[in-house]
């Protein structure tokens, strides 16, 4: 639509210029033509007056050779040739003139003036006068003496004034008069067309700068609005505004542009997002995988820490029986011999202390394997109800010298048999720790009791639960956090017993964790201490049943 009106505004700004360039050429044309006319009346006057002095010098010539007065040929021969240049310059001149009043008379409606015609017949007749004039000069002879010089002056002056009975003086006078007049007009008529044309010229080219100012102010008023939107929306897209769009609803090209410019700033905001998406995965995947090294790297130093930890761990804890080992072995080498049962007696101690030191040492080794998790476990299906039997009687046995009772909760047997996916000899060992601990650590005729319970609604499948629960120091609230740290004992611990290693529960909580189960300490200081062992149950006698 705004293509259409643009190109009416040029077309109409080109009709008038070509109206008025139509205008000039045509005003041109004109003032060209009077132009014309004035000159070749001008010289049309030129050469009359100039034929008219070349034919009075011939007369003048005449006189003097009538008179003997020493009349050169020459001067008429040249004469005569000027006459006949001066004619047929006369001539060409009267037929142009002619020529281009038929023109203007055709152009203008107007008629040829008559003189126009008559200069040329005047100029067809001075042919035959040069052609009368040159024979009658060429047999004009000096006077002789006593002839009549006034007959002979008339009979030439017959020859140089008349030609087919019409007289050329009266003619290139009155021509002359004519052409005298005519000058003025033309040059009269040339100044009109020319002041006519200026006029015409200054008229079309304020009407075509008045289009061109109406056009001009129409276009700008047109172009002014959505150009002001065309420019808010790239001043809005330089500054990074993606969401904002171009009102349309000219309905013409500028709609088509600004639905592109729309289409480019949609196309500009989905890749921006898109890019925000990228650097947001980017920094999240970067954020992420620094997560990972810097787990990695903690996993690493708690890894170093733990292998300088196993080394003054194994030297400290291999350091007391290997002393006593040395020591009962010098004591015995020392001095002289002594009895056979005095040997064997420091011998039974030697072996004692290798107990001990391999004790330590496969208990040490047992919690660094767990750690690197690296800890050999053979899984196969065992009783529960067994198991716990036999550490209960173990610890019995352990309870007897110190006139502490272990005794198994019978509520334990009302429940369905549970069968466990573990590895019989650590877990048993596990909980043997434990109730050593409880025996230990218990009053003199206090009791420890073991029991367990089937958790159906476990959040992570059914699970069994063993307790032992004992009657003894207790453990202080700011020491529980610290129960299953490596050679770490409560105060409690050191003042009821100074031997122990503090070693035990880590190596029970590195069995339990093994199988996928968990342990927990509750305690009050001078009542007793609950330890929870929870295990994964698979299934049940009762459950295959049903």
């Amino acid at each position: 639509m705004f293509r259409l009106r643009l190109s009416l505004a040029f077309a109409v700004l080109v009709a008038l210029v070509c109206i008025q360039a139509g205008f000039v050429y045509w005003g041109s044309n004109r003032v060209n033509d009077y132009a014309q006319h004035s000159r070749l009346a001008s010289d049309i006057l030129s050469e009359l007056l100039e034929l008219s002095a070349s034919k009075q010098r011939l007369r003048v010539w005449a006189s003097q050779q009538l008179m003997d007065a020493d009349a050169s040929p020459e001067v008429r021969a040249s004469q005569l040739a000027r006459m006949q240049a001066s004619t047929e310059t006369l001539r060409q001149l009267a037929r142009r003139d002619l020529s281009l009043w038929g023109e203007i008379a055709a152009r203008e409606d107007v008629p040829i003036p008559p003189e126009i015609d008559q200069l040329v017949a005047v100029s067809d007749l001075l042919d035959d006068n040069i052609a009368a004039v040159r024979a009658r000069l060429v047999k004009l002879a000096p006077l002789e003496r006593g002839a009549e010089f006034a007959s002979v002056w008339q009979e030439l002056n017959e020859v140089f004034d008349k030609a087919r009975g019409r007289d050329l003086r009266e003619l290139i006078n009155g021509a002359i008069e004519r052409q005298r007049s005519v000058v003025p007009v033309a040059r009269a008529a040339t100044e009109r067309g020319l002041d006519r044309l200026r006029l015409q010229t200054i008229g079309l080219a304020l009407v075509t700068l008045a289009a061109a100012v109406v056009l001009a102010l129409y276009l700008n008023q047109r172009l002014k609005r959505p150009l002001d939107r065309l420019l808010e929306g790239t001043r809005a897209l330089r500054a990074g505004a993606l969401e904002h769009r171009i009102a349309i609803g000219s309905h013409d090209e500028f709609d088509h542009v600004a639905e592109h410019f729309n289409a480019m700033a949609a196309e500009l905001q989905r890749h921006r997002r898109d890019a925000d998406a990228a650097r947001r995965r980017l920094e999240e995947a970067v954020l992420e995988r620094t997560s990972e090294l810097s787990a990695a790297h903690q996993t690493l130093q708690q890894v170093d820490q733990r292998r300088r930890q196993l080394l003054a761990d194994l030297s400290h804890e291999l350091r007391t029986p290997a002393t006593a080992i040395r020591g009962e072995a010098e004591i015995a080498l020392r001095g002289a011999d002594k009895p056979q049962a005095e040997y064997r007696e420091t011998l039974t101690r030697i072996v004692g202390g290798v107990k001990q030191l391999a004790g330590v040492i496969d208990d040490l080794l047992l919690v660094a394997r767990a750690e690197a998790d690296q800890l050999a476990m053979r899984f196969g299906e065992v009783d529960l109800s067994e198991l716990l039997g036999d550490v209960t009687d173990m610890a019995s046995a352990l309870g007897a010298r110190h006139n502490v009772r272990v005794q198994l909760d019978a509520a334990g047997a009302d429940q369905p048999a549970v069968m466990l996916q573990a590895d019989a000899d650590r877990l048993r060992q596990a909980l043997v720790i434990v109730l050593d601990n409880a025996v230990r650590y218990s009053r003199h005729d206090g009791t420890v009791r073991v029991s367990w319970q089937l958790e159906m609604d476990a959040p992570d499948g059914r699970r069994v639960q063993v307790r032992v629960t004992d009657e003894g120091i207790g453990i202080d609230a700011d020491e529980l956090p610290k129960v299953f740290d490596r050679f770490v004992r409560g105060r409690r611990a050191r003042i009821h017993r100074a031997d122990g290693t503090g070693i035990g529960l880590s190596i029970a909580q590195a069995i339990v964790h093994a199988h996928h189960g968990s342990i927990r300490i509750e305690s009050t200081p001078l009542q007793g201490t609950t330890v929870r062992v929870e295990l994964p149950c698979h299934f049940s006698t009762q459950t295959q049943e049903t």
